[in-house]
């Protein structure tokens, strides 16, 4: 399998570039520890704290010298103790320091890379703990995996996984990038009890160093299966329903779990299912602190009954971001009164650590800071780019930029259980880090929507840059680059969308004609190419021709034919055959399709 550092991944090619570094002196400062106390939903200090670093203790080593150091914008550690800082210091895959620039330069080694942020923003990656945007749609997981860094998900969990898609998971381990926690499914998502076949892999269990056991996962109400339990209709003519399972037995099966060391995630939406949910945590718990982390996902209609009991019993709530503002859907008097209501909910739980979930592809679009911009403004942009402004009642529930911010990301640590590891930029951490096109808590509230990730950091190794950014994006990758061109490109889909590391919406290469056509990537200088994966984008599905060939030395020679029926999400993969390398070019014609030639995203893998 090649290695992290010879992988040429989608859009990272295109853009990569290293920066210059300063020379370095002997580091003459550390830093804080990481917190011991739980996150809460206050954070004060972001955008208002004054920058903190201490002082080497006597006895004390300081840290080695840093490779990588970023500085020239906010950087927002969403660490409660360290508030806004100007710099920090990065060494292999761990923060080592922050603190002012003055204070981190000297960390720099000889041959660091500094990249400077030009104002932008630089945040914790956001951690998505509840999420099936690897393994629905039709996409591959790893596809699935970039278009999550693509927009700053550097860890996440499936929350709904049964045995054939854990051995999906399984198939790729050794491929993941990002943190994956599975939640192996007691249920199905229609409430069909399956047994603790999840009892095959005790808690925590690690498939390599990417992928995890993060517990295990019950349905307790409707929504992708059924309606939703609740005590009145949320939508006029939408009828409502009762729990999938009795008190008694969801108390069973969640005793089943805990006593057996598992983290406990309950699906419940309705405020039926949300107090049968609480009162099976609690049996489980028997007045006993939640040290298990259990949670309950979604808290969609959340009354007055049961509104303040996660705080008593100790349950995290983890909820939506996204609100669909523009959509015309006749909410009942009951719904608007207590449903998604955010700021109730954390008024209600002071000092609870309430997480969000994107619970993507589900509820589109993909992407944590329209999440951000929908939690602060209630609003919504339509398809024609206008503003959708909220209802009254709907603005009422809005909460601010730090609490969102904090929900998305030490937060969802915290929910995972990964938050001595992520989910705030402190030193000891990884260094997984999101950049971000401006600072979220100094914009307007409506300028949250322009937002952008500019590029994603795992372990301090740029995973994902967007195009045009390269001046502040800097990967081990940098010394091969690539160039796609076509016989013929649509406006507004030329090659290059086909390598952003985007798989979603309008980012994709259409030829904008009939078959044949190609699309053509040229290696900057003869490469070992080990891999290459074609994900589908075709409307409509049919049967295809598709013709790669690959210039080795002089010569075009043809690598593979493939003939199959195909539809948007599939793969088309090719892999190396010995004599087929170096590769300086590669060549993919479609002979034949219903519809246009167009590729979602390409996937290269090179050798060593």
């Amino acid at each position: 399998m090649p290695s992290r550092a010879n992988s040429l991944l989608l859009g990272l090619a295109l853009t990569a570039a290293a920066c210059s570094g300063d020379a370095a002196t002997t580091p003459t400062t550390t830093t804080t520890q990481p917190p011991t106390t739980p996150p809460t939903t206050q954070p004060a200090t972001i955008g208002t704290a004054a920058v903190t670093t201490s002082t080497t203790e006597v006895g004390q080593d300081p840290p080695p010298p840093a490779d990588l150091i970023i500085r020239g914008g906010p950087i927002l550690t969403m660490d409660p103790e360290l508030g806004v800082v100007e710099s920090i210091a990065v060494n292999g895959d761990r923060i080592t320091a922050v603190g002012t620039v003055e204070e981190i330069m000297p960390y720099a080694s000889a041959g660091a890379t500094i990249v400077d942020l030009g104002g932008r923003a630089l945040l914790p990656g956001f951690v998505d703990p509840h999420t099936h945007l690897l393994s629905d749609a039709g996409e591959s997981i790893l596809v699935g995996q970039q278009t999550a860094l693509a927009n700053g998900i550097t860890s996440l969990a499936d929350a709904s996984v049964e045995p054939e898609l854990l051995e999906e998971f399984l198939a790729v381990a050794d491929d993941l990038k990002i943190r994956v926690g599975l939640y192996l499914g007691r249920t199905t998502y229609c409430g069909e009890d399956q047994g603790t076949w999840y009892e095959t892999y005790p808690p925590g269990t690690s498939f390599g160093d990417r992928l995890f056991v993060a517990g295990v996962k019950i349905f307790t109400d409707g929504g992708a299966c059924g309606l939703l339990a609740a005590s009145e209709p949320f939508i006029d003519g939408v009828d409502i329903d009762q729990p999938f399972h009795s008190p008694e037995f969801l108390i069973e099966m969640t005793r089943t779990a805990h006593d057996a060391g598992y983290q406990l995630l309950l699906h419940a939406q309705g405020d039926l299912a949300i107090k049968d949910s609480q009162d099976a945590l609690a049996a489980a718990l028997g007045g006993g602190p939640n040290e298990l982390r259990h949670r309950i996902d979604h808290n969609s209609i959340a009354t007055p009954d049961v509104i303040g009991r996660y705080a008593e019993i100790g349950i995290i709530p983890v909820i939506f971001g996204y609100f669909p503002t523009c959509a015309d859907v006749p909410w009942t008097d009951s719904y608007r009164e207590d449903g998604e209501d955010w700021r109730a909910l954390i008024d209600a739980n002071p000092d609870l650590p309430i997480a969000w979930h994107g619970d993507d592809p589900a509820l589109p679009p993909v992407s944590p800071l329209r999440d951000l911009a929908s939690y602060v403004t209630r609003a919504d942009i339509a398809d024609d780019g206008s503003l959708c402004e909220p209802p009254p009642w709907l603005a009422e529930n809005a909460i601010t930029v730090e609490e969102g911010l904090e929900m998305m990301t030490r937060n969802s640590a915290y929910a995972m259980g990964l938050d001595s590891e992520v989910g705030s930029i402190t030193p000891g951490k990884s260094a997984d880090l999101v950049i971000v096109s401006d600072d979220p808590t100094s914009v307007e509230p409506e300028e949250l929507f322009d937002l952008e990730v500019v590029a994603t950091y795992l372990g301090g190794v740029v995973e994902y840059c967007r195009p045009g950014n390269s001046d502040i994006c800097e990967t081990e990758s940098s010394s091969t680059e690539i160039t796609a061109s076509a016989s013929m490109s649509r406006s507004d889909h030329e090659p290059a969308l086909a390598f952003d590391g985007i798989a979603g919406g309008e980012s994709f290469w259409s030829s904008g004609a009939d078959a044949p056509q190609w699309l053509r990537i040229d290696f900057t200088e003869p490469t070992t190419v080990e891999r290459v994966r074609f994900l589908v984008f075709q409307n409509p599905s049919g049967d295809t021709v598709h013709e790669l060939e690959i210039l080795v030395g002089d010569d075009w020679r043809l690598a593979e034919r493939f003939e199959s029926f195909t539809t948007t999400g599939d793969v088309i993969e090719w892999e190396s055959a010995p004599g087929d390398n170096p590769i300086s070019a590669f060549r993919m014609t479609t002979l034949e399709s219903l519809s246009w030639p167009e590729w979602f995203e390409i996937e290269i893998e090179t050798g060593e």
